[in-house]
């Protein structure tokens, strides 16, 4: 059973493109390949014991094998599409490749606003590898506004991850009390169903700020910030939390923030992002404790933010500890 989180899908472009201009460089190449590892191992096990198609993708393969192989491939876009639509991941569409007589056409796919670019390159990227059986790697460009064009093609990685990154990270977990008015059909929360749902173009909208939302797992997001802090060092944690600071401040802007902690604890219940045991306001500040923590960077960067924006404060301090239990400790002092 894997961990999912709901949560503000525009964030993830965003927090990663401020980590870029805190420290001047480029790290988009870091994130597609962290996230492609994982959508690599998700689609090997879904191809089972039928593994990878090399051989039959090989140009000069028997025509029967080429055509099954064609089928194979398009059954298994199209199903990864229809998932995403619902996920909230955008309106994906078989690449053009696909009426050119490509060898390859499944190496390339069309998004109507993905819910990330990079996770989008991404996840073409590890599906293409899964099922090929060889390394690739992925170009995009955005043919018109909001509509991009992503294409894998052979090529070693222009980084490679060390192999001691290749271990999956678990999380812990501690039974929590909270509780939500549920749907008699499905089971599902109210106030998630009160989104608007778009399955159409995969689009799905927060009723009350009008933002983007996606249902994806934190492990991916959590070890694209591992691999970095791996890769550029200890300065990675801090910059992810400044990063998502800004980014909350900037985002959230026109929302008046001065919520009671049921509020922010039901909040972070419904994005699966923990459980919210301990909540204590000052006249400068807030701690706070949240088991069954997940992105808890992303978390203490919107802490941070949204106690500045309560408070009507320019800056503050932030200190925070994450235990092996899960447990998340945050204290944020005005400056």
């Amino acid at each position: 059973m894997n961990r999912m989180v709901f949560f503000e899908s525009e964030t993830i472009d965003g927090v990663i493109q401020g980590i870029e201009e805190l420290i001047g460089r480029p790290v988009s190449h870091i994130v597609i390949e962290s996230r492609a590892r994982e959508t690599k191992r998700y689609m090997q096990r879904l191809l089972g014991e039928e593994g990878s198609s090399r051989e039959a993708t090989e140009e000069g393969s028997p025509p029967e094998e080429r055509e099954k192989v064609m089928a194979r491939a398009r059954a298994i876009s199209v199903s990864m599409m229809d998932i995403g639509r619902a996920y909230g991941y955008g309106d994906g569409h078989l690449g053009r490749t696909w009426e050119t007589g490509d060898p390859y056409p499944w190496r390339e796919e069309l998004y109507v606003r993905p819910y990330s670019v990079y996770f989008a390159a991404a996840d073409l990227l590890g599906t293409v590898e899964a099922f090929e059986g060889r390394e690739m790697w992925v170009k995009y460009e955005e043919m018109e506004e909001g509509l991009f064009c992503f294409r894998a093609f052979p090529s070693p990685h222009p980084l490679e991850l060390q192999e001691r990154l290749q271990r999956r990270k678990r999380y812990a977990f501690k039974p929590g009390d909270i509780e939500y008015e549920r749907c008699d059909l499905c089971g599902v929360p109210l106030e998630v169903s009160r989104h608007g749902w778009d399955t159409e173009r995969g689009l799905v909208t927060n009723p009350e700020t009008g933002r983007r939302m996606a249902l994806f797992g934190p492990l991916a997001l959590d070890a694209v910030f591992d691999d970095l802090e791996a890769e550029l060092g200890e300065v990675i944690p801090e910059t992810v939390i400044e990063a998502m600071r800004r980014y909350i401040r900037e985002a959230w802007s026109n929302e008046e923030w001065w919520r009671d902690a049921d509020t922010f604890r039901r909040m972070i219940g419904l994005r699966g992002m923990g459980n919210l045991a301990r909540f204590e306001g000052r006249r400068r500040g807030l701690s706070l404790t949240v088991e069954n923590s997940t992105l808890h960077l992303m978390m203490v960067g919107t802490v941070q933010a949204l106690v500045e924006m309560a408070y009507r404060a320019e800056r503050s301090r932030v200190e925070w500890s994450l235990a092996e239990d899960g447990d998340l400790e945050i204290s944020v002092r005005l400056a």
